[in-house]
């Protein structure tokens, strides 16, 4: 078994200085008629988003939050990509006996959404809970 290692996100501020410098540069192409999502996202959506990104978005709690989790790391080999460090959040029952549960998420996801689960946190009557892992590529960025 690979080692589990404890990770902190940890985003340099030169990597969000960046992101931030690439959204008020972008260009944004034209929308054709009636288009809806048949070719991607709608303008309206996209320049919504980017307003975001760029004027309300805080990484830095959003960051913070992440790092209250039991976050960890361990590498895998991936078939034709070499080896991945994979990020994940790993939260045992506080159950004996708990049921594992796997929980698999993109990048419309945030490993906190699962922070609330009431499969891995019960309430007082609860006689099982659930362990939690969300696994997450760990890239350079975070």
């Amino acid at each position: 078994m690979a080692p589990m290692e404890p990770f902190t996100v940890s985003v340099p501020d030169e990597k969000l200085q960046r992101l931030h410098e690439k959204l008020s540069l972008t260009t944004f192409s034209d929308e054709l008629d009636e288009a809806g999502w048949d070719y991607g996202a709608p303008l309206a959506d996209i320049k919504r988003l980017t307003k975001y990104w760029q004027e309300s978005y805080d990484w830095r709690k959003a960051e913070a939050k992440i790092n209250e989790l039991p976050n960890y790391k361990t590498p895998i080999e991936v078939d034709g990509f070499g080896t991945l460090d994979i990020h994940f959040v790993h939260q045992r029952s506080p159950i004996d006996g708990g049921i594992p549960l796997l929980f698999v998420h993109g990048c419309k996801q945030h490993p906190t959404s699962h922070k609330q689960c009431p499969l891995t946190s019960p309430s007082p009557r609860a006689r099982s809970a659930t362990p939690n892992t969300s696994p997450r590529a760990a890239t350079g960025a975070a």
